[in-house]
């Protein structure tokens, strides 16, 4: 392994004094909910779960990245510690959404003690990220629909390619009979397979908008969860900078800002 190599991996294996920290505030954190008066023994349960989830996330963004080798690509392995770091993230909104029910100095503290923290751990991920994956790596794509076949068409992402929708006639995971599947950046849902015919006339003009007010009208108000409306292009979840947001401990929404900075609900 050469010095450059060596390098990388020694600062990778330094991320972990930043996942350090967050297991410290994740023990504060369980230790406060144990002792919250007005908490159920069920909630109490399952907010300690959560913050068990968010910090073995972060745990697990890192140790992916602890894999990484000159003789294996570097891009999967990115990508699965960006997941990791995106699930942390949701599970951290959800934390504070539960904290902020206690209006309580102690729960105020560790909330801004926990997302500093947080900030500082996705910073130094994102260092490691653009060096092992530089910007000028990215292949932006040149076709805006793809045909897979003639059940099945990719849109992909305008900054780095990457498939952010799919839409093909099958089975979604819970169908019993063949369908018109969508999977977004957000979700997979199902449609009545006899709407592929119009959908795919549409993907065949490449037409962005038109393929949104198809799915405004006939899945939900929120149209297409990975399209940009004003920029009239499709993104992935890292380049919709999409972020889950939570009431009271239970999901809300999710919004998407592009980088334009035209920000949407994305799914409701």
């Amino acid at each position: 392994m050469n010095s450059e190599n060596s390098n990388m991996l020694e600062k990778i294996w330094k991320l972990r004094d930043f996942v350090q920290n967050l297991e410290d505030l994740k023990e504060e954190i369980i230790n406060h909910l144990k002792i919250l008066k007005d908490l159920d023994d069920s909630a109490r349960n399952i907010w300690i779960s959560d913050v068990t989830e968010f910090f073995y996330s972060t745990v697990s963004a890192w140790e992916v990245l602890t894999t990484i080798t000159e003789e294996k690509s570097n891009l999967k392995i990115i990508d699965d510690s960006k997941s990791f770091l995106y699930a942390a993230r949701n599970r951290l909104s959800q934390i504070i959404s539960q904290l902020n029910i206690f209006d309580s100095q102690k729960s105020s503290t560790l909330i801004e003690k926990t997302e500093k923290a947080f900030k500082e751990c996705w910073d130094a991920f994102w260092i490691i990220f653009k060096k092992l994956f530089p910007d000028k790596e990215i292949i932006k794509p040149t076709e805006t629909v793809i045909k897979i076949s003639d059940l099945e068409y990719h849109l992909p992402c305008s900054v780095c390619g990457k498939t952010a929708v799919n839409f093909k006639i099958g089975y979604g995971r819970l169908d019993e009979k063949e369908s018109l599947v969508f999977r977004g950046i957000t979700l997979e849902t199902s449609l009545n397979v006899e709407l592929a015919n119009v959908l795919f006339k549409i993907l065949q003009n490449e037409d962005l908008l038109s393929i949104h007010i198809f799915m405004k009208r006939y899945h939900s108000f929120e149209g297409m969860d990975a399209y940009c409306p004003e920029c009239d292009k499709i993104y992935c979840w890292e380049h919709f900078n999409a972020w889950e947001e939570y009431d009271d401990g239970f999901y809300d929404c999710t919004y998407g800002e592009c980088p334009k900075g035209h920000k949407r609900m994305i799914d409701d």
